[in-house]
């Protein structure tokens, strides 16, 4: 996940492109990643067959040596095709031939195509390479935050953090942000309107001491450093951070809580994990505070024992099942989901409610549970079952 994030969205973001006509329709064409950028200048029969264009190329060309012929166009755009590149552009200065024969090869290998006016093929692939080495340092970040969420040190936590943004105050806080359907948009697009919008809110804000925004997998992070604890626990910074950041386009966003720097980490996981469910809630906006049962639940999860113990119990209920033909991992998996509720877990499964009361005192049986009252094991199911009920994981 920490590899080239560059999609032929980003690359058509870029400047060097004034104007771009698909000519095929590729479903998802514009969230294929890109891996380098290329031009074609000669025919396939002086080429080897363009054995040096490689999968995951984007591939610009005015199509000039062919010279307005039919034939060599196709047979170039169709050889081209079946290198499986990321993309092919086609600067009009020529009025390059493109034909169905070449349109139904590109739809049916998912390799779009586009027509454009704008720069030279040399301005487009100095800026399609500046974009990669671009994202390749996004990436180095990203690495140094996947370090810094893999465990908790104080020290290192702040040292990572001015790394990153060069924070040395007294709290942080963190915002993660995804643009809405990401595969038709540039996320370096919205990582510099972020970055704007960020350096505005600084310039407004003598609390604020450093702000700074990077790419991390999918998403983007944004990282307010403040010079002095807030006074309360929401402050009217934050409701300005965040207008502010909901203003630079459709995105959705996961707010993290205010922390010292040294927990700096803790902000930075909850904001990914509100994130997420601002995307599966298609909400615009979700902090931490606002998860209420699936931060405890995302909380409780991060601790390994927890989960060993977890998996034990599910095991012994699936070991059941799989010896009796019983459905004791369904029943209890429903009834955890709906916080012990057998009428409403019985609605869940389309099944009779003492059909599952049947199944419930089985399970009670397999866990050693038999003489436990009906609450306690109910409790005991929803932190079993509490990783699998958890839309953050």
């Amino acid at each position: 996940e920490g590899s080239v994030m560059i999609t032929v969205a980003d690359i058509l973001a870029l400047s060097a492109f004034e104007r771009v006509q698909p000519l095929a329709v590729c479903a998802g064409a514009e969230g294929r990643e890109v891996r380098n950028v290329g031009i074609l200048d000669c025919s396939p029969d002086k080429d080897r067959g363009y054995v040096i264009y490689l999968p995951g190329e984007f591939i610009v060309s005015n199509l000039g040596f062919a010279r307005d012929d039919p034939e060599l166009s196709e047979r170039s755009l169709l050889v081209l095709i079946g290198r499986g590149v990321a993309a092919i552009a086609l600067k009009t200065v020529y009025r390059p031939i493109v034909s169905e024969c070449v349109i139904a090869a590109s739809e049916e290998a998912g390799v779009p195509l586009f027509l454009y006016e704008g720069a030279y093929h040399e301005v487009v692939a100095y800026q399609a390479l500046d974009l990669i080495r671009r994202d390749g340092e996004q990436s180095d970040k990203g690495r140094i935050l996947d370090e810094l969420l893999s465990g908790h040190d104080p020290q290192a936590t702040r040292a990572a953090l001015y790394e990153l943004a060069g924070a040395t105050g007294s709290t942080v806080q963190c915002v993660a942000v995804a643009p809405h359907l990401l595969d038709e948009c540039s996320l370096y697009a919205t990582l510099d309107a972020l970055s704007a919008a960020l350096a505005d809110f600084k310039r407004d804000w003598d609390v604020v001491e450093a702000v700074f925004a990077f790419r991390y997998h999918g998403a983007l992070l944004a990282f307010v450093s403040y010079a002095q604890p807030p006074a309360g626990v929401r402050t009217r910074s934050e409701t300005d951070l965040v207008a502010r950041l909901l203003g630079i386009g459709p995105v959705s966003l996961g707010v993290g809580e205010e922390a010292p720097l040294s927990d700096g980490d803790m902000s930075a996981r909850e904001a990914l994990a509100a994130l997420k469910t601002a995307q599966i809630e298609n909400e615009e906006r979700v902090s931490w505070a606002d998860l209420h049962h699936d931060a405890f639940r995302a909380s409780a999860t991060e601790g390994r024992l927890f989960w060993r113990t977890a998996a034990l119990h599910r095991a012994l209920l699936e070991e059941h099942d799989d010896a009796h033909g019983t459905e004791l991992v369904v029943t209890c998996e429903a009834l955890a989901r709906a916080y012990g509720d057998v009428r409403l877990a019985g609605e869940m499964l389309h099944q009779h409610p003492n059909t599952l009361r049947y199944r419930l005192r089985k399970a009670k049986d397999v866990l050693g549970m038999s003489d436990s009252p009906d609450r306690e094991f109910a409790f005991l199911l929803g932190l079993v079952y509490l990783d699998h009920t958890n839309p953050l994981l």
